[in-house]
């Protein structure tokens, strides 16, 4: 796409060269490539037209404000100027999606989204030409930037699609006008910014509407909240999980650390799988993932070739030998109380002693007193030592564990990632299965790898 090009999409007015090429985009400038389109916005704490300049350094092109006071730029870069550019991105993003006529898979949920979209793309891919949203840029800003910048020539593009607010599903869902819409499990994550967990419910719909009437549906039959779902659309619905749903799991072989073993039942076929993923409920992110994949075209014989290779993503469930005879269970990028109950299950059935190192849940609100006293159960039951990382929530926690019958040296409380890692390096021991698991916010990737002897990322 041109300069000029992009102009006439977003009705913007140009300043500088109009044949300039743009590659992909970005809003924010540290990402920036060469040849990409710097989308400077004015947030709350931060105005990106402060940044135009040196993000055209790399920059092909700035997309601003009309009214933005800025320098012109040089002769091989360009300014598109617009009223909102936000908005411009958003349309910009939309016109991409329709432009490269792409069949896209939507997923989103509250719990498994990353790992079920990677496993979904890696299925796809094993049939067809596939690009799939890097990460968890599952949001309005970073979704629009991995659609503006895939390259080569793609059948498929499957989409992680997140929210904390109502209303950011219905602008993705016209942005991607979606082909096939999978929902992995719907709990109380973000609830800071509902009012009960039915208004999480209704937000996570607000894509149905946009869904191709041509297209799946794709929804977990073991949980209620998906129930009306259908209701919402005319496209073809297939339930994956209880027996008989559509697609389900006979057999269930579970192999602790080391994966699992099952059938999987599709609506065209069944197929023995092997999957190297720890945890139960990683067994069903494959099962729902293989539910998209069906509708997409990918047999069940085709799932259980693809299966052995599929990987846990960075910081979400990874198994790591850090030497010295101790196991970790790296699931450190995000926590909600559901994800920590699952992760809790698989260090219960650990062999050696069980460490649980658990930071705090954020976002849950008025839930997050309950949460946190709760998981200083459950990991009483599952753990033989805790430590709980925050403030007053893993002093919750912690408090909870004790309630629950932990020796009082069997709990203990770091204020941060750095200072969990201190207090582990005095404790662990040959032997030791380490599970690590709190939100984004907490740092226990730094936990990690400080542990691992390691900078984290």
């Amino acid at each position: 796409m041109t300069v000029s090009e992009l102009a006439r999409v977003v009705h913007g007015h140009v300043e500088g060269g109009m044949d300039v090429r743009i590659l992909g985009a970005e809003v924010d400038s540290r990402r920036l490539r060469e040849g990409d389109l710097f989308v400077a916005l004015r947030g709350a704490r931060c105005d990106g037209h402060a940044f135009v300049d040196s993000a055209l350094e790399t920059a092909a092109a700035a997309l601003v404000r009309s009214d933005a006071e800025l320098d012109p730029p040089p002769a091989d870069r360009a300014l598109v100027r617009t009223a909102d550019p936000l908005a411009a991105y958003h349309e910009l993003a939309a016109h991409e999606r329709q432009q490269r006529g792409w069949t896209i898979a939507a997923v989103t949920g509250s719990v498994g989204k990353t790992t079920t979209k990677d496993m979904l793309a890696a299925l796809a891919a094993s049939q067809l030409r596939t690009g799939a949203s890097t990460g968890n840029r599952n949001s309005t800003l970073g979704l629009p930037a991995e659609l503006l910048s895939q390259s080569g020539e793609i059948e498929v593009f499957v989409a992680e699609t997140g929210m904390s607010q109502p209303g950011e599903l219905t602008l993705l869902g016209g942005i991607l006008r979606p082909q096939v819409v999978l929902y992995t499990r719907i709990a109380p994550v973000h609830t800071e910014f509902f009012p009960d967990l039915d208004g999480i419910v209704r937000a996570k719909a607000e894509l149905i509407p946009w869904l191709d009437p041509e297209g799946t549906l794709v929804i977990n039959a073991d949980d209620p909240r998906q129930n009306g779902f259908p209701e919402k659309t005319p496209a073809r619905t297939l339930r994956y999980g209880t027996p008989g749903a559509d697609a389900r799991i006979d057999g269930l072989e579970d192999k602790g650390l080391v994966g699992s073993r099952f059938r999987l039942v599709l609506p065209d076929g069944e197929a023995v799988i092997d999957l190297a993923l720890a945890g139960l409920h990683q067994a069903e992110n494959l099962l729902a993932a293989a539910t998209a994949a069906h509708a997409l075209g990918v047999s069940a014989d085709q799932v259980a070739e693809a299966a052995p290779a599929l990987e846990a993503p960075e910081h979400r469930g990874r198994v790591l030998d850090i030497g010295d005879g101790i196991t970790v269970v790296d699931d450190s990028y995000n926590a909600s109380p559901l994800a920590v109950r699952r992760l809790l299950e698989i260090l219960a059935r650990a062999p050696g002693r069980r460490v649980a190192v658990i930071g705090e849940m954020y976002e849950l609100g008025e839930l997050a007193a309950d949460a946190h006293r709760q998981a200083g159960l459950e990991a009483a039951a599952a753990a033989d030592l805790l430590v709980a990382v925050g403030g007053a929530d893993a002093g919750a926690m912690a408090a909870a564990a004790l309630d629950a019958g932990m020796a009082t040296d069997g709990v203990l409380i770091a204020e941060s990632a750095e200072e969990a890692a201190t207090l582990l390096r005095g404790h662990l021991r040959s032997g030791d299965v380490v599970l690590v698991k709190g939100s984004r916010g907490v740092g226990l990737d730094r936990t990690v790898a400080a542990l691992a002897g390691e900078e984290a990322a």
